[in-house]
């Protein structure tokens, strides 16, 4: 707003025996930080979140510090960090109910609409693996309305390899309205290797949905291990580890605002 641009930063770190989260907002006109307040009920997920109009939407959970017990099903819902006020505001709707640990990544269109993927596992023995993706119809700080845009069944295509890796970090992706189509990026399973590779490798790869059924995998290349060496009864080990393939899905542009183009200096000639 008028040029003055901030930077909202989440930390978490472990001070034994509690941890400690820090929510902090930083002014470029000031040079300067200063503390968020934040809901005290509330679990922030930063890793998923999306700017649309200016404003930031985090996935975020009900915080139950009242029980001792390991609970495997909260409430969740939407928040808004509005960047004017520099406060969250109320709880909004999601159009599903996540269960604890299930992958949940935001995207945008345009920066008007707020896209969420949520891939539903179902629970215990459901049998249900599907990818829905969902668009808001309208998206402001203090209200939200939902439209569902496209699920897919990802039953029929995980024989071939676990398809949208089930981890909690989650794959970046965008949507295409008029082809009605969804692209994933994310981490394949372990499949033959293309030569000249001969041992099974994973790979980062776009998964397009559509309508109809349709699904297709296109590979971008193999994905690399970030484990390290390390040493388990003696003996060395290189656990596996593997990250997405981090893509911009949405691009904001601030079409009321004009930028300044440098003026061209003059040549002097001696």
């Amino acid at each position: 707003m008028n040029r003055n641009h901030k930077i909202v930063r989440f930390q978490e770190y472990y001070a034994h025996p509690e941890k400690v989260s820090r929510y902090e907002i930083y002014q470029l006109s000031s040079n300067s930080w200063k503390d968020l307040k934040v809901p005290p009920d509330a679990l922030i997920e930063s890793n998923y979140s999306a700017s649309v109009k200016g404003n930031a939407y985090f996935f975020a959970q009900e915080d139950d510090q009242t029980s001792a017990e390991e609970i495997f099903d909260l409430e969740d819902f939407l928040l808004c960090f509005d960047f004017t006020t520099e406060t969250f505001g109320p709880r909004l709707p999601l159009p599903f109910h996540s269960t604890l640990h299930a992958p949940v990544t935001f995207s945008s269109v345009r920066d008007e609409q707020l896209v969420v993927l949520y891939h539903n596992e179902g629970v215990h023995d459901d049998w249900v693996s599907t990818v829905e993706f969902w668009v808001t119809t309208k998206i402001e700080p203090n209200s939200v309305s939902w439209s569902k845009f496209l699920i897919v069944n990802m039953r029929p295509v995980s024989l071939a390899g676990e398809r949208f890796d089930n981890t909690n970090m989650g794959g970046t992706f965008f949507i295409d309205e008029e082809q009605k189509i969804a692209v994933v990026f994310d981490i394949d399973g372990y499949l033959a290797p293309i030569p000249p590779l001969t041992e099974k490798v994973r790979y980062h790869t776009a998964f397009i949905s559509g309508e109809d059924g349709y699904f297709k995998p296109l590979t971008l290349g193999v994905a690399p291990n970030l484990g390290e060496p390390c040493l388990i009864s003696g003996r060395s080990y290189v656990p596996s580890i593997y990250r997405p393939p981090v893509v911009c899905s949405s691009s904001y542009l601030p079409s009321l605002v004009q930028l300044n183009q440098p003026r061209k200096r003059k040549q002097r000639h001696v």
